[in-house]
């Protein structure tokens, strides 16, 4: 287990970026979980960047909790570039006012044309697509990309559905289909001080580790003494740990 140990680190708030916005709603939910609880189930997971950084690829709400609740290290486990691969989620929406707000919008080029490159980003429903191609754009592509969902995200319930998912959508369903950036992509938008929306990249992680249950008086300083009191913790913890290697179907919903 010793590869996974090395893994598990304490790292400081500063030294942490997020790649996406996070949802005000789903924080709050995060903070009072945690609080409550006084632990951290779950680790943050992180990539070392090529900046010498760390960026959080899974559990942005769980960190920007932390550093609300005045944490000054972040539990993570690091994870390595072959460990995981990048995804997208698209968004599914009821149909609203938003919708007729956005295709009118002068400053994207909507077009029901279908090219051989492969669209920034397809707005469909039952009938019909409409794309919007980066190369018609006047705008930056993350501005468009940002204005696009926040025309939806606030106002209403948007399920996730995976990138190669096949849907069947109903006469008020509008579906947002959004492209897999690539991690090069990624850490350019972060080294910019910028994120992109919420709920869009989807990073598929292999061997995460659950159940960690970090208290957060362990999370309070960096000082040596916490640094020696997380070891012992983690070796404790390591001593209970077990892989499953096997196929497990997980029930997400409450």
């Amino acid at each position: 287990m010793k590869q996974i140990y090395d893994t598990l680190q304490l790292i400081p708030v500063d030294k942490i970026d997020l790649h996406e916005a996070f949802e005000p709603s789903r924080l709050e939910k995060t903070k009072e979980s945690i609080a409550k609880e006084q632990h951290l189930r779950h680790p943050v997971l992180v990539v070392k960047t090529l900046f010498g950084r760390y960026m959080v690829i899974d559990g942005v709400h769980r960190f920007m909790s932390l550093k609300a609740l005045g944490c000054e290290v972040i539990p993570v486990q690091v994870i390595q570039r072959t460990q995981y691969s990048i995804g997208s989620w698209h968004h599914k929406i009821p149909h609203g006012a938003w919708c007729e707000g956005l295709t009118d919008e002068a400053r994207l080029p909507w077009t029901t044309e279908v090219r051989d490159e492969t669209p920034f980003i397809t707005m469909c429903n039952q009938q019909t697509e409409h794309y919007l191609y980066a190369a018609d754009l006047t705008a930056d592509k993350l501005d468009v990309w940002k204005k696009v969902v926040n025309s939806y995200s606030a106002s209403c319930n948007v399920e996730r559905v995976p990138h190669s998912a096949c849907l069947c959508l109903d006469s008020n369903d509008i579906l947002m289909k959004y492209q897999p950036l690539q991690i090069g992509e990624i850490e350019a938008v972060v080294q910019k001080g910028q994120t992109v929306p919420a709920g869009v990249t989807r990073f598929n992680i292999a061997g995460r580790c659950l159940n960690l249950q970090v208290p957060l008086h362990l999370l309070k300083n960096s000082n040596q003494a916490n640094q020696e009191q997380w070891h012992t913790f983690l070796q404790k913890k390591i001593e209970s740990m077990r892989c499953y290697t096997e196929k497990i179907y997980l029930i997400e919903a409450e």
